[in-house]
């Protein structure tokens, strides 16, 4: 008897699928380090994770067959007539859609950021410059904003775990024989988990707004001091000073973090190289991501 899939399932199932995806990742990640070197290994890290992702997906969900997640928790996925499974067109565009739209909008967004620093691009006039700079990262926080968002839905509707998913219309059953009636206090505590999710999301976007107004107002007050200074003293502060680069990603530091050994990085590259590598990228000292040091209020605003 086909049932629909709870959201229980649905969950353990994608974690089921993220604990695989993190071996065959890491599996992968070795075997790179040991040809091509650490250095060569971290620029193509990226790719290599898309890799992993795609070859998982396309062996799985491409060619027909549940995922091991899937098959963990017994649901199959199914189109939106609940009466068939996925058709090879709808399971590539989810396939693509999840494994490809992110790390395009990343490459994309990042690529963007380094052509409007470039002292180079004369093209484009200052105040677009900078007005650019400004938006991408809230560009960034609109995407993990929306992925928060649809989590807070499955949780009150229970029907789509991934954006993809919801794109390409794919829905999840589960083949039960114990007939058994779907647990109305699981539900429940599910759909309290997404008014919650909700409530933290509306908290969060409050502050981000006010904190915006709080800048603008700041920055109107400065603005004389900044006019005067010219256009030479303004683009100095788009440029980045070499100080406050990375030697990780060579970009300029976010959330910068300090090792026991006093190097500083971005505190999403050195903690991904710590879960690879244990030690410092320059000395070769050893280090645990739990060793390392968030310089809160380090970073100029």
């Amino acid at each position: 008897m086909f049932k629909k899939a709870g959201s229980a399932e649905i969950i353990r199932s994608h974690q089921k699928d993220d604990l695989y995806l993190s071996y065959l990742r890491s599996s992968i990640s070795d075997i790179s380090q040991a040809i091509l070197g650490p250095r060569r290994w971290l620029n193509w890290k990226k790719e290599l994770d898309v890799g992993a992702d795609l070859g998982y997906f396309l062996l799985t969900t491409f060619a027909g067959f549940q995922t091991i997640g899937e098959e963990y928790v017994n649901i199959i996925q199914v189109d939106p007539t609940k009466k068939s499974v996925p058709s090879t067109w709808r399971r590539s565009l989810m396939i693509l859609l999840h494994v490809g739209t992110p790390y395009v909008l990343q490459r994309l967004l990042d690529w963007y950021e380094r052509r409007l620093r470039s002292p180079t691009s004369h093209d484009i006039p200052e105040e677009t410059r900078l007005f650019l700079l400004k938006c991408i990262p809230i560009v960034r926080e609109s995407v993990t904003f929306l992925h928060r968002l649809h989590l807070a839905a499955f949780y009150l509707r229970g029907l789509f775990y991934h954006i993809a998913k919801r794109t390409a219309g794919v829905q999840y059953l589960k083949y039960d024989l114990s007939r058994q009636s779907p647990d109305v206090k699981l539900q429940n505590s599910f759909r309290i988990l997404g008014w919650l999710s909700i409530a933290q999301l509306c908290g969060s976007l409050g502050v981000k707004i006010y904190q915006y107004y709080s800048e603008q107002q700041k920055t109107k007050k400065e603005f004389p001091q900044h006019h005067a200074m010219g256009e030479e003293g303004r683009l100095e502060d788009v440029m980045l000073d070499p100080k406050r680069k990375c030697s990780l990603c060579l970009e300029e530091r976010k959330s910068t973090t300090a090792t026991p050994c006093g190097h500083l990085f971005c505190w999403h590259c050195i903690h991904e190289w710590c879960q690879n590598k244990p030690q410092c990228p320059l000395c070769r000292e050893k280090l645990l991501p739990q060793a390392l040091v968030f310089l809160q209020n380090f970073d100029p605003p």
